[in-house]
């Protein structure tokens, strides 16, 4: 496991978990916090501890200890190995394999796509995982170029936090993975094989040949539509993978290559040249191994010195309508980062990488000695933007932001919007830019789960009505605003004809609308307004329809 870069801790961060010390934050995903730990014994592990939304429930728990025991049995070369873990603890947690790497999706964006060797190296190292997840039993059910990392010796599998024993007695029919990463059976909620893990390397493989996902980008509903009934785009991938990654795509799954074919191919293109990567992307690494010493102690702390430097940085609470605007501190020009020369000695490189990321932890992760606000409303501005990969450590002062990017910056976690979707443009919201209001508001439509820095982050279920709403660029990143639908008792939405003749259906889209209950005019897609009747643990109000929708039942009925 891995994030997007190695930060200080912040001083609401645990000191440990279970018997690991932590000694830094690695980034956040759907099921809560990873950190970089270390154990009694001295070997460094990624720690992720569950978000307390999840460890409260009892359903979420039993799944939990399942999967641990799931990913427990993987071994193998390409795949970040389950260490230890506690599914009674408070929060849960589980500890596995640190590597010390970039992901797929952060060195792409980066640098740019693949050359053909790598992406053959790299289709045959995700292959050998697969198998390796495959022969356990397990499926991994959300390999996306975020769960890729690019380590000295090649790729690793990581994130098993979603993987399901294909031998559980039921499976969730909520939809799990990652829009555009998804085999077209995962939308339609059935039983799912390996094959739907190879349709999943495949997009994988398409994004590092071209730096382009390979259905596009858009709202979930629409990326559901293409992947199920559209072929992807294969323009700007190597002749030699082009038939391999075709295979891969099929929407049958009986008609794809299994992972034994996919690694046989590519290993018999990379011949023994091994996982050869661009210098930029050797670099990327280097950096993070040298991050990585920095805060493992080699910077002059142990297990019985000082701690590492926390952030103390807060994020300023969010302006409120009729409130004047929260004084922004002047943070100035940022110093412009010497890139790491290039190595002439293993040694050379690990002194210049550990120069370069104590400059840039300086520069991102130190606190405020005063702990004023003024200093931890900097810090907190700039941890996030340099956290982005658009950061270039540009000498010029960074353009000011536009008010629609303030107003994404001004939303903190738990924040009610009054935005809803927009059934007339799909994929867009009816407010120009977020607005906090009152949870207890009659227009508080959305709340605001997590704010990340990639969407990502978010690791929306469009079935449980969870979407995220993205800012404007500025200063090379967004903001990702991670957002659950909040329904009230008699409140309308749109639904879609269904499989059966007179049968509702809801869709991701759908259930983010807010509909006036007696409006008939409909846009075209939707063929029902629906009132929401309640939602429950397993069953709904007699007349009520039911679906299945985050750890229960929504109930609504047709009007």
């Amino acid at each position: 496991m891995s994030g997007t870069g190695l930060k200080a801790l912040r001083a609401a961060d645990p000191q440990r978990v279970g018997p690991y010390r932590l000694l830094a934050r690695l980034g956040a995903g759907g099921m809560g916090q990873v950190y970089l730990g270390r154990s009694q014994g001295r070997r460094l592990v990624a720690v992720k501890v569950v978000h307390p939304h999840f460890a409260d429930n009892a359903v979420f728990r039993r799944r939990f200890t399942k999967e641990i025991a799931a990913a427990s049995r993987i071994t193998g070369f390409y795949t970040a190995q389950v260490i230890d873990a506690d599914a009674d603890a408070d929060p849960p947690w589980l500890a596995t394999e640190y590597i010390a790497g970039p992901s797929l999706q952060d060195a792409v964006e980066a640098n740019g796509a693949l050359p053909e060797i790598s992406v053959a190296a790299l289709g045959a190292g995700l292959a050998e995982g697969l198998r390796a997840v495959h022969s356990q039993n397990v499926l991994h059910r959300d390999l996306k170029p975020g769960n890729v990392l690019l380590a000295q010796d090649g790729p690793r599998i990581i994130d098993f936090g979603i993987a399901r024993a294909m031998d559980a007695p039921t499976q969730s029919l909520t939809l799990m993975g990652t829009p555009g990463y998804m085999s077209p059976e995962q939308y339609l909620g059935g039983d799912l094989e390996p094959a739907s893990d190879v349709f999943c390397l495949a997009a994988v493989l398409i994004f590092a040949a071209t730096g382009r996902h390979p259905f596009g980008e858009g709202p979930v509903d629409a990326l559901g539509y293409r992947v199920r009934h559209v072929d992807p785009d294969l323009s700007g991938v190597p002749a030699s993978l082009r038939p391999l990654i075709a295979a891969g795509l099929e929407k049958d799954p009986g008609d794809r290559p299994a992972t034994g074919e996919f690694l046989d191919r590519c290993s018999a293109l990379v011949a023994d040249e091994g996982m050869a990567l661009p210098e930029t992307f050797t670099t990327m690494i280097a950096i993070r191994v040298a991050e990585t010493e920095v805060f493992t102690g080699k910077a002059g702390t142990d297990d019985h010195g000082a701690h590492p430097a926390r952030d103390e940085g807060k994020r300023p609470p969010a302006d409120r309508p009729g409130s004047s605007p929260a004084p922004r501190p002047v943070t100035g020009e940022r110093p412009r980062a010497r890139p790491p020369a290039k190595p002439a000695a293993a040694v050379m490189a690990g002194v210049v990488g550990v120069v370069f990321v104590a400059l840039l932890i300086a520069v991102v992760g130190g606190s405020d000695s005063k702990g004023s606000n003024d200093g931890d409303a900097s810090t907190s501005t700039t941890s996030r933007s340099t956290g982005r990969t658009g950061d270039r450590g540009s000498a010029r002062p960074s353009p000011s932001p536009d008010r629609t990017w303030k107003a994404f910056d001004d939303i903190s976690v738990n924040d009610c919007l009054d935005a809803s979707g927009d059934p007339w443009n799909p994929g867009g919201w009816r407010e120009d830019m977020p607005r906090a209001v009152s949870c207890g508001e009659s227009d508080a439509y959305l709340k605001v789960a997590e704010v990340g820095e990639t969407s990502s982050a978010c690791a929306s279920k469009p079935l449980d009505g969870e979407s995220y709403w993205e800012s404007p660029a500025h200063d090379g990143g967004r903001i990702y605003l991670c957002v659950e639908r909040q329904f009230r008792h008699g409140e309308c939405f749109l639904g879609k004809r269904g499989r059966k003749p007179g049968r509702a259906a809801i869709s991701g889209y759908g259930l983010m609308t807010s509909w006036r209950c007696d409006e008939n005019d409909l846009p075209q897609e939707y063929s029902y307004v629906l009132q929401f009747t309640g939602y429950y643990k397993s069953r709904c109000p007699r007349g009520s329809l039911a679906w299945d929708f985050r750890r229960g039942v929504l109930c609504a009925k047709v009007v």
